[in-house]
Order: C-alpha cells, then structure tokens, then sequence
C-alpha cells in the first residue's frame, strides 16, 4: 500500500512540476502603511480547475488553507495539497509561486537535501517572513529551479525564495512574474512593468486599487494562458477577496478565521460562484440551434438568476464566437436578446455593430456603434469596427500600458512587424487596409499575443489569432 501511495506521489509531483508551473503568474505586495496586501493572478490553461483545503489549528500547529490544481484523476485531487500553488495561514503568512526558466539549485553539504514543497510545513509553524526563512535555511530546495516561491507577511515583510538565492525585501511595494529575480535583475514584462509603474502613481491602496491592479495584469482571453482565478489578499484582516475566470463582477470573500472554525474540510473553487451558462448554451444550440438557445437562456434568467452568472461576459462570447463562424444571423438574435435585459449594455452594443455590419445592415450597424461611442468615445471595438473612414483601420487600446513596445504583426501586412505609438498612455496605430477579412497578433516586448481587447478570434493554443473586419465601402 505504501509503494502505491509513493507511486501516485511522484504521478503528482510530475503533474505539478510539468503542468502547473510551465505556466505564467503575477504576483505583488501592496504596501501604504495603513494596509498590506497581496494580489495574486494564477495564469494558467482555461480548462484548469481548483480546490481551496482549510485545516484548523491542531496541537502547535497554527491553522491554514491552501489552494491547488485539480486533475481529471480524482485519486490524485485527494492528495493534490501535497503540492500546493499556495497558501496563508491565521497569521497572515502567505505563500504563492511564480515560474521561471531553470536554474540551477545551489547545495551546501552541511544542509539536507528537501524533496518536498515547504509551503505546508512553514504555514504550520511559522507567522512571519523572518521565521519562514530561518525554517528554510535548513534546507537545500534542490526540486525548487524552475519557480521562485513568494512569502509576505501582515506587517509588510516579504522575500523570494528559490532553491539558488534569496531576495529579500527591497521596497515597501513589490511586484514578481516569470522571470528570476536573482541579483535585482529585471527585464521588460508588461504585467511586472504595470504594477511597478502603479506603485511609482499612486500612494494608497484600498480594496479598489487592488482590484484594478489585478485587472491591468491579468491574462485575457482569446489568450491560450489566462488569468483562471486572482486573489486580493489582505493579510493584516486574514481575509481573501476571490475572482474567478477573470471576472472581477462577481466577488467572493474567505475569511479565514470563518473557515476555520468549520473545521477541516475543502471546497472547489468553482463551487463560490455561480454556474455558467455556457456549456448549456452550447448543447442546446446543438440541439436545437438559435430558437432552443433563446429559450433556455431566458429561462434560466427567469427561474435561476442567481444560481447562473449572467454578469460574465460567458453569453456575449458564445455570439462573438457566431460572428467568428459566419453564422451572424443567430449572434444578432442572440445580442438582441441580451440587449432586451440590458439596452445601453456598451459592450452588447459594440457587438450588435459588428454583426449588423457583418450581413449588410449598415444603418443599423452605424446607429448601434454611433450609441457605443456617445457614451464611451475611445470603446475599442467600436473604433476598431466602426471608425474606418478611407479604410483607415485605428487600433487604440488600453491594454499592454506599460510595455516598453508593441508591435502589429498581421497577414495584411505580410506578418511584417508594424509599430504602435504611445500617446496618452494608450498604444495607437492606424492603418491603411484593403477590404477583407484578416489574422493579427501583437508582439508586446519579446512576447506574441492576441488581442485581448477584441474577442473575435480563430485557431486554438499557440495558433490563436485575433479577426479584423475591413468593411467595403467605407
């Protein structure tokens, strides 16, 4: 039985090191003297899923939760803590790991060799920065090169620990992502440039600039890598402001100290938040296309408004994605739908635009983006689509603020790299585009994106490319 159990233990610890953390991660302290905060953006595949443990205090050990990946294997989701992505203790001690590319760990023959993760044991034993590295200082992290693990504290300590170096704290604020920080070096990343540039504008730091900050770094779709869950902790109050599958609309909110005294126990993350209609959206336009949908969409809003999240952007993807598949009669039925429980929704408006556009309805495309850009004159989508006087096609987004370039790389371009300006702190080009229908990235510093402004996209994975509709005749 023992040589089973260390079998499905080396099976997880495989998954975690080759799956888990091949994956991106911003992570940042927030620190104005009056609150401490971590904000956390876990960026991993979109079909990944998680589960949140919580164990009391038991005898000296102090009592905690940690968070983790879920498997399709469920005799591996029950010893998935083994291997956490991270964890905060009753102390306000929190840990959480970014990835980075291997380096090597540094062994020093007086210390034993540590297989294991440490992030369970220190929140067990340990309530500060200080006693988490002297904990550590035992051991040689020999499996920790490919990650460097964050620990903050409630007074505003923090260091980064990988199993070659120790960083400890620099500045009141701090911000990690996919690269080592060994010896203060940085290199250009637009999601660690955002939050360091934040911190350098503003002073204080409530829950809303917390939020906002995770926003402005998180990973958006169509990409293959987003932002699945982001995390507001606030360590001093023991408590977690939760967001899942980048939607910042519909907040959960953990206080430890509450799950605690439930005793031991775990719940999946999905389990906070409301369903999404997505995957009942699309069986039944399986089913029974357009008119099954419509149904099924209104009565679920009817009879199970708060069982469903209807705040996501879940239903407005499914008709971007009609759009995508040259199927724009049923995405305007769809949008009309949604726009009947919200009329001036910008976003449901913009899309109505591209879909009347699409099937030659321009004067009802150019009254639904002329209401778009009344109430929101820079809307991304109703500039991209709307505004192309002479062909002249204007990309204006506020996305990527704090990226030291970026670059247009497009198949009306030859895939030949095309500039973008910085004004105002938005990056700006215009184009010149024959009509037609066109695949584009961007090349932000050294890294391709798609747009994560404009949901409109074909391909999967790495070959996801953003769509650019040149309407003729304009």
């Amino acid at each position: 039985m023992k040589a089973k159990f260390s079998v499905i233990l080396m099976l997880l610890i495989n998954l975690f090191i080759l799956n888990g953390r091949i994956a991106a991660c911003t992570i940042f302290m927030a620190n104005d003297g009056h609150h401490v905060w971590v904000g956390n953006n876990e960026d991993e595949s979109p079909v990944l899923t998680y589960r949140l443990w919580y164990y009391p205090a038991f005898h000296k050990d102090y009592g905690y939760m940690l968070w983790t990946e879920l498997s399709d294997n469920e005799s591996l989701n029950r010893i998935m803590y083994k291997n956490p992505q991270g964890g905060m203790n009753q102390y306000g001690l929190f840990m959480d790991y970014t990835a980075i590319a291997e380096l090597p760990a540094t062994k020093d023959p007086k210390k034993k060799d540590r297989q294991e993760e440490v992030v369970t044991d220190i929140l067990k034993q340990c309530k500060t920065v200080a006693e988490a590295l002297k904990y550590i200082a035992q051991f040689n992290l020999i499996r920790l090169t490919g990650a460097q693990l964050f620990i903050g504290d409630a007074s505003g300590d923090y260091a980064v620990v990988h199993g070659g170096y120790v960083l400890n704290k620099q500045s009141k604020n701090f911000a990690l992502t996919n690269y080592s920080v060994k010896n203060n070096y940085h290199e250009a990343c637009w999601r660690r440039d955002a939050a360091i540039q934040y911190f350098n504008q503003n002073s204080t730091y409530s829950l809303t600039e917390i939020k906002d900050l995770l926003q402005k770094t998180s990973q958006k779709k169509p990409s293959n890598i987003i932002s699945n869950y982001s995390m507001a902790a606030d360590l001093p109050a023991k408590v977690i402001h939760l967001y899942y599958k980048n939607d910042f609309s519909t907040p959960r909110v953990i206080s430890l100290e509450k799950e605690l005294k439930k005793g031991k126990h775990y719940r999946d993350m999905a389990a906070y938040f409301p369903l999404s209609i997505k995957d009942i959206m699309v069986k039944k336009y399986t089913l029974g296309g357009i008119n099954l949908v419509l149904s099924a969409y209104q009565t679920l809003r009817k009879n199970d408004p708060g069982k469903y999240n209807f705040k996501n952007n879940d239903a407005l993807e499914l008709a971007i994605s009609a759009i995508a598949a040259d199927q724009t009669k049923d995405a305007i039925r769809f949008l009309e739908c949604l726009k009947s429980y919200d009329p001036n929704g910008i976003a449901i408006n913009a899309w109505l635009g591209v879909a009347y556009r699409r099937e030659g309805q321009t004067e009802k495309s150019n009254k639904c983006f002329a209401s778009v850009l009344a109430l929101d004159p820079n809307n991304y989508i109703a500039t991209l689509f709307g505004k192309q006087k002479a062909h002249q096609v204007t990309f204006m987004m506020n996305d990527f603020q704090a990226a030291e370039q970026v670059f247009i790389l497009a198949d009306f371009s030859k895939w030949q790299a095309i500039p973008m300006k910085k004004e105002h702190g938005l990056w700006t080009c215009q184009i010149e585009v024959p009509p037609g229908e066109y695949n584009y990235k961007f090349l932000v510093n050294k890294e391709y994106l798609a747009d994560q402004l404009n949901l409109l996209y074909t391909g999967s994975g790495e070959k996801i490319y953003s769509k650019l509709y040149v309407w003729p005749g304009d």
